[in-house]
């Protein structure tokens, strides 16, 4: 096929069918000359190439006639291989363009891949000439047409917001109710029996996991092993081809769609800190290809060498102009095809670091993204650490919510019984002002929850006082080491039931302090049946029924039992909170909503109380409406004597002891004194416009 292209335009970037062609442009700052190869429907057989024949500044560009929609093309880049200053063109590995907007074919693993002579495990030996095309997923043109604007759909605000982390594979792999072709895939997740399911529980929003389109790493795929969690993207425009029954593309806006229809909000986890590319032993598939040294962050006293903040080998440099440029541009994408409601950042620091590596919280990137008009409205919600250790919750932009890694520690903390961890519990429960309100965020920007995809589920919390990671083939050297859990006795399941009703009291405390936070709360998929890893808390490589949610549960007894309690929590949550003001507690406002500390023998906790490593029992009061929790998180039964109240009664709201009593069916009245049994909570609703009477109490 003999190809010609005449100059073209440099915008837009990618491929982009125009009247007569398509025009074609692509990024790079080093290189000489950039190929643009075309193949067959299939990608099987190239069938064409031709230079790109315009350059202006750093964007190659070319008009190619007579090409349309479903064409199916790559790159070569030709300039130098200088491993020592951060080059490494090599013309022998075909390059998937960053902004192709649809794949086609697979990807599958082979020396190909690497620029350098893989065989000496010496990446600044010579550049390999052997050709990866056979292997690689390819870009397809698409016509716009095809991938309309999604009707806009408000978001619901920040206060009402209640999010349920879930991966888009696992949700359904073992549900009931659906095809073996629907497992496991975007279709699956438009079906009824998991928007009932999702609708009846109670969330407003579903955050998934990455849906970029990712690779599995090599070191897994020998294994035998995947990447199932997705955190190594390929392309930032298409949704996982694994994920699509037949069209993930598809798929993906029809379950927005359905979800919408539920008022159920959706969220995407998205990964711009690094690519599949990975470290300098690492294949060569796009950005590395195209432009390594303005792709990626490289150590400035060796440029063989990258500066890596993510823990995966190279970030990308997005204090580039081009690379915030194709970050923003993703972004915009999936909101206004996909109709995403908002994205959760992964290892968000990388978006803004200044050349010494340190986070700036005035970057231009948060500029791009707020100056997007398809991003207006669209909720942003930080990572605020990195794998360097550094922690920056709070401190990102006043628009941007945090994951509230903190308020996850001292909530895991207390309730394990270690000492001197009331006071942090407190300001947890407060929405950690520390870190949020005296920065000047909203106590929205808190997303408190007690578990996530990364670690333990909320059993695990409770049955493994340490991780057991051999699965992941790594020795159990991989995954973290302060999950701050406790077995209460054994290691693993446990047939005593003394230990097993502790556990299971033990996961409600924790869940319902996440869900009593000022801020916004977050559920992790299955904790609301009882998911278990087994004492996995890293199962990022596990594609199988370790991760997938094991729908069988709901059939027992502890299952259903934690499904209502759950279902219980959220509607208390959402009673609870629609009454108070926006605002932080006891801020310095007048419509802020209060928060009053109370200890055991009903008096105001002062200093002291705070400052007693040993304080593991106290009450707090939300105001207005009147709520009172009861908090005791010792080893012993606790009298409690109750604050005093102007009038009226405490009514029984929620019972950690006792998840299935009948809520409201018991009161008592403030100056009464009540037993809370050891390692539990209960939650009261005032009840001003009645009295206790002479009968009893009810307790």
């Amino acid at each position: 096929m003999l190809v010609k292209l005449t100059p073209g335009s440099p915008a837009p970037m990618g491929a982009t069918p125009v009247e007569g062609g398509v025009n074609f442009a692509v990024f790079s700052a080093h290189a000489v000359r950039v190929e643009l190869v075309i193949f067959s429907p299939d990608g099987r057989a190239e069938i064409g190439r031709a230079d790109l024949p315009a350059r202006d500044g750093d964007i190659w560009h070319g008009f190619a006639p007579r090409l349309g929609s479903g064409t199916v093309y790559g790159y070569r880049v030709h300039g130098p291989y200088q491993p020592s200053q951060g080059h490494l063109f090599n013309p022998h590995k075909l390059l998937l363009d960053p902004y192709a907007k649809s794949l086609t074919g697979s990807f599958s693993w082979g020396p190909e891949h690497y620029g350098y002579f893989y065989e000496s495990h010496d990446p600044d030996s010579q550049a390999d000439t052997r050709d990866n095309a056979a292997r690689c997923v390819k870009a397809v043109v698409v016509d716009p047409s095809t991938l309309p604007p999604l009707p806009s759909h408000s978001a619901r605000p920040w206060r009402d917001t209640i999010i349920y982390e879930m991966h888009a594979k696992g949700f359904t792999m073992m549900m009931p109710g659906l095809s073996d072709r629907e497992k496991g895939t975007l279709a699956g997740l438009s079906t009824p029996a998991a928007l009932d399911y999702l609708s009846a529980l109670g969330i407003t929003t579903l955050e998934l996991l990455p849906l970029h389109h990712f690779i599995h790493d090599r070191f897994l795929v020998d294994q035998g092993l995947k990447n199932y969690w997705g955190y190594n993207t390929l392309n930032y425009f298409v949704p996982q081809l694994e994920y699509g029954m037949e069209d993930s593309k598809t798929e993906m806006r029809r379950f927005v769609e359905a979800a919408h229809d539920r008022k159920l909000d959706v969220w995407i986890d998205v990964v711009y800190n690094h690519t599949c590319e990975g470290n300098r032993h690492g294949p060569t598939l796009a950005y590395r290809g195209l432009d390594n040294a303005s792709y990626y962050r490289l150590n400035p006293q060796n440029p063989a060498q990258y500066d890596d903040i993510s823990g995966c080998g190279a970030t990308l440099n997005a204090a580039h102009p081009q690379v915030q440029a194709l970050i923003v541009e993703s972004l915009s994408h999936w909101a206004e095809f996909y109709g995403i409601d908002g994205f959760r950042f992964d290892i968000a620091p990388s978006l803004s670091l200044d050349t010494s590596g340190r986070f700036n919280s005035h970057g231009p990137i948060f500029d791009a993204i707020r100056r997007d008009r398809r991003l207006t409205g669209k909720r942003l919600v930080a990572e605020a650490w990195d794998a360097r250790g550094g922690y920056y919750v709070g401190d990102f932009p006043l628009d941007w919510a945090d994951w509230n890694g903190k308020a996850r520690d001292s909530i895991r903390q207390f309730w394990r019984g270690d000492q001197d961890k009331a006071r942090d519990f407190a300001k947890a429960l407060a929405g950690s002002p520390d870190l949020f309100r005296h920065k000047g965020k909203p106590v929205s920007a808190s997303v408190n929850f007690v578990t996530c995809h990364d670690g333990f589920p909320l059993v695990d919390l409770t049955r493994y006082s340490r991780k057991h990671n051999h699965g992941n083939g790594e020795n159990n050297r991989d995954g973290g080491d302060h999950d701050f859990s406790a077995n209460y006795g054994v290691e693993g399941p446990s047939g005593d039931d003394k230990i097993t009703h502790l556990r299971e009291r033990q996961a409600r405390n924790m869940l319902t302090s996440a869900f009593m936070c000022f801020g916004t709360p977050m559920l992790l998929a299955g904790d609301e049946i009882g998911r278990t890893q087994g004492g996995n808390n890293n199962a990022y490589s596990q594609d199988n029924p370790v991760s997938w949610i094991d729908w069988s549960l709901l059939q027992t007894k502890a299952g259903a039992s934690q499904l209502s309690f759950t279902r219980q929590l959220i509607s208390l949550r959402k009673q609870m909170f629609a009454g108070f003001p926006d605002g932080h507690p006891n801020g310095v406002g007048e419509r802020e909503p209060t928060i009053s500390w109370w200890t055991v023998w009903g008096r105001p906790m002062c200093p002291d109380d705070w400052a007693d490593p040993l304080t593991h029992c106290f009450a707090a009061i939300y105001e207005p409406g009147g709520w009172l929790i009861l908090i005791n998180a010792s080893a012993e039964d606790a009298n409690f004597i109750l604050p005093p109240t102007a009038a009226g009664i405490w009514r029984l709201a929620l019972s950690t002891a006792d998840p299935s009593r009948p809520a409201g069916e018991h009161v008592a009245a403030g100056g009464q004194t009540l037993k809370l049994p050891a390692h539990s909570l209960k939650i009261f609703s005032h009840d001003p416009s009645r009295k206790i009477g002479k009968t009893g109490h009810g307790f």
